[in-house]
Protein backbone atom coordinates (compact mmCIF):
# COMPACT_ATOMS: atom_id res chain seq x y z
CA UNK A 1 0.00 0.00 0.00
CA UNK A 2 1.32 3.30 -0.90
CA UNK A 3 1.99 5.79 1.92
CA UNK A 4 0.04 8.37 0.27
CA UNK A 5 -2.97 6.55 0.05
CA UNK A 6 -5.66 6.91 2.44
CA UNK A 7 -8.44 4.79 1.37
CA UNK A 8 -7.34 2.11 -1.17
CA UNK A 9 -9.62 -0.27 -2.63
CA UNK A 10 -8.29 -4.24 -3.03
CA UNK A 11 -9.41 -6.61 -5.48
CA UNK A 12 -8.51 -9.97 -4.62
CA UNK A 13 -10.78 -12.96 -4.75
CA UNK A 14 -9.59 -14.38 -1.16
CA UNK A 15 -8.29 -13.36 2.15
CA UNK A 16 -6.93 -15.90 4.62
CA UNK A 17 -6.75 -15.45 8.37
CA UNK A 18 -4.37 -17.04 10.02
CA UNK A 19 -4.58 -16.80 13.81
CA UNK A 20 -3.37 -13.00 14.36
CA UNK A 21 -2.55 -12.22 9.94
CA UNK A 22 -4.73 -11.28 7.49
CA UNK A 23 -3.00 -11.76 4.11
CA UNK A 24 -4.73 -10.82 0.59
CA UNK A 25 -2.17 -11.27 -2.59
CA UNK A 26 1.22 -10.85 -1.70
CA UNK A 27 0.25 -8.47 1.05
CA UNK A 28 -0.32 -9.39 5.19
CA UNK A 29 -1.99 -7.08 8.02
CA UNK A 30 -1.06 -8.30 11.35
CA UNK A 31 -4.27 -7.89 13.63
CA UNK A 32 -2.79 -6.10 15.95
CA UNK A 33 -2.38 -2.83 13.08
CA UNK A 34 -6.34 -3.40 13.08
CA UNK A 35 -8.35 -0.88 14.60
CA UNK A 36 -11.72 -1.43 13.07
CA UNK A 37 -13.83 -3.82 10.79
CA UNK A 38 -16.74 -2.76 9.44
CA UNK A 39 -19.07 -2.94 6.08
CA UNK A 40 -19.20 0.65 4.44
CA UNK A 41 -18.43 1.75 1.20
CA UNK A 42 -15.96 3.42 0.11
CA UNK A 43 -15.95 6.99 0.17
CA UNK A 44 -17.47 9.29 -2.19
CA UNK A 45 -15.40 10.85 -4.78
CA UNK A 46 -15.71 14.64 -4.54
CA UNK A 47 -13.44 15.82 -7.45
CA UNK A 48 -17.22 17.03 -9.21
CA UNK A 49 -16.28 20.22 -6.67
CA UNK A 50 -12.74 20.92 -8.77
CA UNK A 51 -14.70 19.63 -12.14
CA UNK A 52 -17.72 21.84 -11.88
CA UNK A 53 -15.11 25.00 -11.16
CA UNK A 54 -13.36 24.18 -14.15
CA UNK A 55 -16.68 24.11 -16.35
CA UNK A 56 -17.36 27.62 -15.03
CA UNK A 57 -13.96 28.69 -16.13
CA UNK A 58 -14.65 27.32 -19.07
CA UNK A 59 -17.77 29.23 -19.97
CA UNK A 60 -16.23 32.65 -19.11
CA UNK A 61 -13.26 31.11 -21.23
CA UNK A 62 -15.74 30.91 -23.90
CA UNK A 63 -16.16 34.88 -24.30
CA UNK A 64 -12.75 35.33 -24.79
CA UNK A 65 -11.58 32.55 -26.99
CA UNK A 66 -12.14 29.17 -28.45
CA UNK A 67 -10.75 27.01 -26.23
CA UNK A 68 -13.27 27.86 -23.29
CA UNK A 69 -15.89 25.04 -24.91
CA UNK A 70 -12.96 21.98 -24.81
CA UNK A 71 -12.80 23.14 -20.96
CA UNK A 72 -16.77 22.84 -20.10
CA UNK A 73 -16.51 19.19 -22.36
CA UNK A 74 -13.99 17.66 -20.38
CA UNK A 75 -15.43 19.01 -17.03
CA UNK A 76 -18.75 17.58 -18.16
CA UNK A 77 -17.34 13.91 -18.90
CA UNK A 78 -15.53 14.65 -15.47
CA UNK A 79 -18.17 15.29 -13.33
CA UNK A 80 -19.90 11.95 -15.69
CA UNK A 81 -17.48 9.64 -14.59
CA UNK A 82 -17.03 10.78 -11.17
CA UNK A 83 -20.99 10.38 -10.51
CA UNK A 84 -20.82 6.76 -12.34
CA UNK A 85 -17.79 5.62 -9.99
CA UNK A 86 -20.14 6.80 -6.69
CA UNK A 87 -22.89 5.43 -7.73
CA UNK A 88 -20.89 1.62 -8.32
CA UNK A 89 -18.97 2.06 -4.78
CA UNK A 90 -20.80 -0.50 -3.21
CA UNK A 91 -20.47 -3.04 -0.32
CA UNK A 92 -16.78 -3.57 0.89
CA UNK A 93 -15.52 -5.12 4.05
CA UNK A 94 -14.06 -1.90 5.56
CA UNK A 95 -10.49 -2.48 7.25
CA UNK A 96 -8.88 0.44 9.53
CA UNK A 97 -5.43 0.31 10.40
CA UNK A 98 -3.80 2.07 13.14
CA UNK A 99 -1.92 4.18 10.94
CA UNK A 100 -5.50 6.01 9.60
CA UNK A 101 -5.36 3.94 6.28
CA UNK A 102 -8.21 1.85 5.39
CA UNK A 103 -8.67 -1.19 2.79
CA UNK A 104 -12.00 -1.60 1.07
CA UNK A 105 -12.38 -5.10 -0.17
CA UNK A 106 -15.28 -5.77 -2.33
CA UNK A 107 -18.25 -8.32 -2.43
CA UNK A 108 -21.61 -8.12 -4.13
CA UNK A 109 -23.27 -9.70 -1.40
CA UNK A 110 -24.02 -7.80 2.13
CA UNK A 111 -25.21 -10.86 4.05
CA UNK A 112 -22.51 -12.33 3.08
CA UNK A 113 -20.33 -9.79 4.60
CA UNK A 114 -22.57 -9.39 7.74
CA UNK A 115 -21.31 -13.14 8.07
CA UNK A 116 -17.82 -12.74 7.51
CA UNK A 117 -18.22 -9.78 10.39
CA UNK A 118 -19.22 -12.55 12.64
CA UNK A 119 -16.93 -14.93 11.95
CA UNK A 120 -14.08 -12.31 12.65
CA UNK A 121 -15.25 -11.34 15.59
CA UNK A 122 -15.58 -15.03 16.86
CA UNK A 123 -11.91 -15.00 16.15
CA UNK A 124 -11.03 -11.79 17.72
CA UNK A 125 -12.99 -13.49 21.06
CA UNK A 126 -10.97 -17.44 20.67
CA UNK A 127 -8.09 -14.94 21.19
CA UNK A 128 -6.73 -15.41 17.12
CA UNK A 129 -6.48 -19.36 17.56
CA UNK A 130 -8.06 -19.67 14.16
CA UNK A 131 -6.98 -20.13 10.48
CA UNK A 132 -9.89 -19.85 8.12
CA UNK A 133 -10.44 -18.53 4.56
CA UNK A 134 -12.89 -15.85 3.01
CA UNK A 135 -13.80 -16.04 -0.67
CA UNK A 136 -15.49 -12.78 -1.75
CA UNK A 137 -16.08 -14.27 -5.19
CA UNK A 138 -17.92 -17.49 -4.09
CA UNK A 139 -19.56 -15.55 -1.05
CA UNK A 140 -17.54 -18.74 1.33
CA UNK A 141 -15.23 -19.24 4.38
CA UNK A 142 -13.93 -22.45 4.95
CA UNK A 143 -11.35 -23.16 8.02
CA UNK A 144 -8.42 -23.77 7.67
CA UNK A 145 -6.18 -23.31 4.13
CA UNK A 146 -8.18 -23.25 1.15
CA UNK A 147 -6.89 -23.83 -2.07
CA UNK A 148 -8.80 -22.60 -4.89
Amino acid sequence: MSAGKKNQKVNVPTLLVDKDVISYGNSFICTRNVSLIAISEIPANRSWIVALILGLFGLYSQITSESGMSIVIISILWIVGVAIYNMNRGDNLAISLNSGSTLYFHCKDRVFLKRVLERMIESIKENNRSTYTISFDRCTIHDGVSIS
